[in-house]
């Protein structure tokens, strides 16, 4: 479900056929931000009227498990966002979506644009296409090339301090569950109980499985920086799409009403496989 009403006005914005091709979205929690323009992706996506815990199609779990071959999330390469990285993306929509209806692309600190991706990136975005939707994400706007800023629809998101406390304690205790299951290998179901320990709300547990699957997924990428949890640079390709794929699916158990016990026990059990 879209959180923050910012993002909900977009949704408001798409019904009223009044949605714009290009945002600038300024946050103050970056990963908080991306998870709701991803739920704002599965609306204006859907097929039909978009319905939350809806189990039609398989739209959703594709966007959440960021699989959807006309959803590209750019991040920086290094210290920047490359030309060539914007080069691939505008290759990569030149044709029209077959499972959705737009292309969508979310780049992550739009700050960190070069001088030749922001020219790239300006060709790209002076001629919209229809079927495209994109979404720069920045902690200031200020910072961002102003040509790129001027083309943009700018959006405010910006969340409450105690959500971003939880969404740091449970960043926190993610991290530091896959060590003990990741890295220490300690008997994996009697550790569940930890998790079970700290009494996490359903929306926290979301946010617990959604944390994991982002540290998996930067593996995935070759872009963690966590040197806790290293080891795991190990891990073959095929290993971690197993794991992004388990995660997916607690993700998709946890739109009901399973017993959460269960749920991690099955997730360990998976990681087992």
């Amino acid at each position: 479900m879209v959180q923050h009403e910012a993002i909900q006005d977009l949704v408001k914005k798409y019904n009223e056929n009044q949605l714009s091709h290009v945002f600038l979205i300024e946050t103050n929690d970056k990963a908080a931000a991306l998870e709701d323009i991803k739920e704002f992706v599965k609306v204006i996506n859907c097929n039909e009227s978009y319905m939350e815990d809806c189990m039609k199609c398989n739209l959703c779990h594709l966007i959440a498990t960021d699989q959807l071959p006309s959803l590209e999330i750019v991040s920086p390469d290094g210290q920047a966002i490359k030309k060539g990285q914007m080069e691939e993306l505008k290759q990569k929509f030149s044709s029209i979506p077959y499972l959705s209806r737009y292309n969508t692309y979310i780049i992550n600190d739009a700050e960190k644009f070069n001088a030749s991706s922001a020219n790239t990136m300006l060709k790209f975005i002076e001629e919209p296409e229809k079927n495209i939707i994109g979404f720069l994400i920045t902690n200031n706007r200020e910072n961002v090339i102003s040509t790129i800023k001027s083309r943009c629809e700018i959006v405010k998101v910006m969340y409450e301090k105690e959500n971003q406390n939880i969404t740091d304690r449970i960043q926190e205790l993610a991290i530091n569950y896959l060590y003990k299951i990741e890295v220490e290998k300690q008997q994996t179901i009697v550790y569940n109980k930890t998790i079970l320990d700290e009494k996490l709300e359903r929306e926290e547990m979301v946010l617990f499985f959604k944390a994991i699957f982002q540290i998996y997924y930067d593996f995935f990428q070759g872009k963690s920086i966590l040197e806790k949890l290293k080891p795991m640079e190990q891990y073959t390709q095929d290993m971690l799409l197993h794991r992004l794929d388990l995660v997916g699916k607690m993700l998709e158990r946890l739109n009901y009403n399973v017993n959460i016990n269960l749920l991690l026990d099955a997730f360990v059990l998976g990681l087992e496989e």
